[in-house]
């Protein structure tokens, strides 16, 4: 018996089925195996998202990121992102190595362009010196808000910023309701007596600066960088270990300049044992864009450009200092020194790390009065012009913390007044290289006659130099080197290299002698540069 022909059903706009899926199925042919997959997956992200009201945002760089359940997922396909592998194996049950998820990516990336919000993404803190507002991320995803008013919590994404914040190391603090007092003393006790400053007031300026500037940082485009300065075990580090563990951050040791680069900004960069042969060109021109924010670009793989506009505060520890006088005039040197019997580190960073919570919240009471009274025009001492705001700010901060913390009447200003003498240099105590300089110059003196001397390397004569008789003495800084090494000082904190030294001696803190070169006495023919001999002078006048 012959097969009876079914009819072939229609649809209810009256076309045949069977054209419709034949239809379809030419449809589909056109895109390959990935396009198809991808736009199913497409499809089950869309909804993901949609259905636990993620927010998608694009940062201050053009970057793509959406929100989801607190937390951020950058929308860049890279086998080590693994938000958004979580995000792609939740939502589609695939990982995003396949052609489809990859393309499926691409998609979603942009319909983000259409819908994202021109929003604020940022780590660590923020603060918006127009809008007087500050804030900090928070252990509970909220973030915490501070106005000259008033104290609050509100959410991560959505607030009179559209700010997006989060800490670098996810470390969040938890907001406690503590006594304000009894936190600023565990403040002090943990945080600012332990710093081994040899000038006591400078502790303080570390501690506005390491403690709590960091946090208002976005305010101010110049911005100094300290440097702790001082031999070795002298506490430099630890000190700045103190403020890295009360924020959540980290000591930085061995990293090249391109690895600090892509840190961005983590709040507080703290840039550890930094000598003379650490200091490249590339080093120096990142801590002079550390220090005056000109924006720094640097190309992608796929000759996109990436731009680094946020940056860290910085602080250097050092035996030597820092190179070049243009990265010297944006320092403030901070001699470490102990005396006395040195304090143990590992139980004051112990309990540092216990009381962390209870101490940043007692510093936020300082935050909101410095916000009540920075725009107050009190008088304060500006050492270095280009980084006056900077200075002020250090300034204001100190003055908020007298008023939280009920110090006496002119306890602020009287260390203030301590800064700017000691950043301006106008100290009575010599630089410690100046005594076995003139000791190695006497000693010189002393083997030759009173008009004219040599000996291989250092010369001596008698000049007349801006109209006052002296001895002018001649030499290199390599040979001036083996002079001071040979007197053995170990009490003293010497260079160890001839380029070392002779950044000390631009430092221009020498009283008793006047440092020369062919740079600042040009018209010397004793100290003009060749190719095989770079001469140095010192003036003694009679």
């Amino acid at each position: 018996m012959a097969a009876v022909r079914q009819p072939t059903k229609q649809d209810p706009n009256g076309k045949k089925r069977g054209n419709a899926k034949k239809q379809s199925d030419t449809e589909n042919s056109r895109f390959p195996r990935s396009e198809r997959e991808a736009m199913l997956y497409e499809m089950n992200l869309k909804d993901y998202i949609g259905k636990h009201n993620g927010q998608f945002l694009r940062d201050d760089e053009g970057s793509l990121h959406v929100i989801l359940d607190g937390r951020r997922i950058a929308l860049t396909y890279d086998r080590n992102n693994e938000g958004l592998a979580r995000l792609m194996l939740k939502a589609c049950h695939v990982s995003t190595l396949s052609p489809g998820a990859q393309a499926a990516i691409q998609r979603l990336r942009v319909f983000a362009d259409e819908k994202a919000n021109k929003g604020r993404l940022k780590k660590f803190s923020a603060f918006f010196a127009d809008s007087g507002r500050v804030y900090l991320p928070l252990s509970n995803g909220n973030l915490l808000q501070i106005t000259a008013e008033k104290i609050e919590q509100v959410t991560n994404g959505v607030n009179p910023d559209e700010l997006w914040l989060e800490h670098p190391y996810d470390k969040p603090i938890e907001y406690l309701n503590c006594d304000v007092g009894d936190g600023l003393q565990d403040f002090e006790r943990l945080a600012v007596e332990t710093q081994s400053c040899a000038v006591p007031e400078m502790k303080w300026f570390v501690a506005m600066f390491e403690g709590l500037f960091l946090i208002i940082r976005d305010g101010f485009q110049a911005r100094l960088i300290p440097i702790h300065l001082g031999a070795t075990q002298q506490g430099k580090t630890s000190g700045a270990a103190r403020f890295t563990l009360l924020h959540g951050l980290s000591v930085l040791g061995d990293y090249s300049v391109a690895s600090l680069g892509n840190l961005g900004d983590i709040g507080l960069m703290i840039l550890d044992n930094k000598e003379s042969n650490n200091f490249s060109q590339a080093l120096i021109d990142f801590c002079l864009f550390l220090a005056t924010g000109a924006d720094r670009g640097r190309s992608l793989q796929d000759g996109r450009l990436r731009v680094n506009r946020n940056r860290p505060v910085a602080v250097i520890t050092s035996i030597e200092g820092v190179p070049k006088q243009e990265l010297q005039a944006r320092c403030v040197e901070v001699k470490y020194e102990v005396s006395g019997q040195k304090t143990g580190r590992d139980s004051i960073e112990r309990e540092i790390s216990k009381l962390r919570n209870k101490i940043v919240s007692a510093l936020v009471a300082v935050l909101q009065r410095y916000l009540a009274i920075r725009e107050v025009n009190r008088p304060t001492p500006n050492p270095i012009p280009e980084f006056g705001e900077n200075f002020r700010a250090l300034a204001d901060l100190l003055r908020a913390y007298a008023e939280i913390a009920g110090k006496p009447q002119g306890w602020a200003d009287q260390i203030i007044g301590v800064w700017d003498s000691t950043i301006c240099g106008r100290e009575d105590d010599e630089d410690e290289l100046e005594q076995p300089l003139r000791r190695v110059l006497d000693e010189f003196s002393a083997a030759g006659d009173n008009s004219t001397s040599t000996n291989g390397d250092m010369t001596e004569k008698t000049i007349t130099l801006g109209g006052r008789t002296g001895r002018l003495f001649v030499t290199e800084c390599g040979p001036l080197l083996t002079r001071l090494q040979k007197l053995n000082l170990r009490d003293r904190v010497m260079p160890r290299t001839a380029n070392a030294l002779s950044r000390r001696l631009n430092s221009g803190k020498l009283l008793s002698l006047l440092f020369l070169n062919e740079d600042t006495a040009p018209n010397l023919p004793e100290l003009k540069r060749t190719a095989h001999k770079k001469p140095i002078g010192f003036f003694i006048p009679d």
